[in-house]
C-alpha cells in the first residue's frame, strides 16, 4: 500500500510539472526497464492481491468463453491478438471499451478480453469495470463484493485491499453497486493519478476500461481523453448503422479508433478461415 501511494503521489506531482511545463503533445508511453520498479517488488504487489475464484459453470451460463483456450475463445483471442499489435506499434496501454446503447455485450467482451489476456503470461493487464452507473462485470463472474470502485477512487478504500486477481498476471477491479456522481468522479485528477500509479506500481502492459454506453451518459464522453484509444462494441443486427457513424466520430473526437467489434453475431463465413459465430 505505502508504495502505491508514493507511485500517486508521484503521478501528481507528475501532472502538475507536466501542465506547469505545457507541453503541446504528449505521445503514449511504453514501459521501459528504467520506469519499471524492481521485479520482485512488482510480483510482491500482484501477490498480495487477493485472488479470484470463478465458478466455471457461472462463467459459462454467463457466456463468458475465454478462460480456457478453445474453439469458442478464438475471436476473443484474435482480439486480443490485434489489442497487443496495436499497443507495440503505437504504445497504446490504456484501452477503453464503448458501445453506443446498452445491451451490445461490452461488459463481456472485456470480461472475456481478461481471461484471455491471462493466458498470456507475459503480459500484465487490468481490467476495470467502471461503468459505474450499473456495474455488470462482478456479476458476470459471480463475484459478490462488499466494495466498488467509487470508494476506491475516491481514497476511501485501498486499491489493493479491493482488486481481485486471476493468476499472477491479470487482475480486476469490479463493483458492488452503482457509483453516484460518477462522471464527475471518472474525470476527476485523482482516477487520473490513480490510474499512472497502478501502471507504475504492477508494471501493466494494458489497462482495459469497460465504459458506460456513450449515448446514455456523459462518463465516457470525459473519461476517454484520459486513455490511448477506445474499442467500439456493436450488436449485430440491431445497432443502427447511423449510431456506429457517430460514435465513431465522437470517439476519434476524444482519442483513437482501436477498432469496432461486431458482437452477438449469429453466423460467420469463410472470410478469416473460421466456422465459430460466438455470442455475448
Amino acid at each position: 500500500m505505502e508504495k502505491l501511494q508514493t507511485a500517486i503521489e508521484k503521478a501528481r506531482a507528475q501532472r502538475q510539472g507536466a501542465r506547469a511545463a505545457a507541453p503541446a503533445t504528449a505521445a503514449p508511453q511504453s514501459i521501459t526497464p528504467e520506469a519499471t520498479p524492481p521485479q520482485s517488488d512488482v510480483d510482491t504487489a500482484w501477490l498480495k492481491l487477493t485472488e479470484i475464484k470463478c465458478d466455471p459453470a457461472v462463467l459459462q451460463r454467463n457466456r463468458i468463453v475465454a478462460s480456457t483456450n478453445g474453439p469458442e475463445a478464438q475471436a476473443f483471442d484474435m482480439l486480443r491478438t490485434k489489442l497487443l499489435r496495436l499497443n507495440r506499434q503505437n504504445g497504446w496501454k490504456r484501452i477503453a471499451v464503448v458501445s453506443p446503447s446498452a445491451s451490445a455485450g461490452k461488459s463481456t467482451t472485456v470480461a472475456n478480453l481478461a481471461f484471455s489476456f491471462a493466458r498470456q503470461s507475459d503480459i500484465r493487464a487490468i481490467a476495470f469495470d467502471f461503468d459505474l452507473r450499473r456495474p455488470t462485470m462482478a456479476k458476470l463472474l459471480g463475484q459478490t463484493l462488499s466494495h466498488n470502485m467509487g470508494e476506491v477512487l475516491r481514497g476511501e478504500i485501498p486499491f489493493d485491499s479491493h482488486v481481485l486477481r486471476y493468476g499472477t498476471n491479470m487482475a480486476l477491479a469490479l463493483n458492488n453497486a452503482p457509483v453516484h456522481s460518477s462522471a464527475e468522479l471518472l474525470q476527476s485528477h485523482r482516477t487520473e493519478d490513480l490510474m499512472s500509479a497502478v501502471e507504475e506500481a504492477y508494471a501493466t502492459d494494458l489497462q482495459l476500461f469497460d465504459m458506460p454506453p456513450m449515448l446514455a451518459a456523459d462518463d465516457a464522453h470525459g473519461f476517454l481523453r484520459a486513455v490511448d484509444a477506445a474499442l467500439i462494441v456493436m450488436e449485430a443486427e440491431k445497432t443502427p448503422l447511423k449510431q456506429i457513424d457517430v460514435i465513431e466520430r465522437q470517439v476519434a473526437e476524444l482519442t483513437n479508433v482501436a477498432g469496432i467489434v461486431l458482437n452477438k453475431c449469429n453466423y460467420s463465413d469463410d472470410t478469416y478461415s473460421s466456422d465459430y459465430g460466438y455470442y455475448s
